[in-house]
């Protein structure tokens, strides 16, 4: 589903900044928000399996992939 919601949000950015598409992508990001925290939640539940030190080693790994993303 997230990933639906993600495709739509880049086909608005494409699209005229109307108040309507403005509107809409508001909606869409307070959407994923709370999807963000529980996949995080879940995430913080696999850390409790697989030991937090390995889960912290992850959460690096991905924090590298965010700053490759921005730049």
């Amino acid at each position: 589903m997230n990933t639906d919601i993600l495709k739509l949000y880049k086909q608005l950015d494409d699209m005229d900044q109307t108040k309507e598409v403005k509107l809409l992508k508001n909606q869409i990001r307070e959407t994923l928000y709370p999807n963000l925290r529980m996949h995080f939640l879940e995430l913080t539940s696999i850390g409790r399996v697989i030991g937090y030190d390995e889960f912290q080693n992850e959460l690096k790994k991905a924090i590298e992939l965010v700053e490759a993303q921005k730049k």
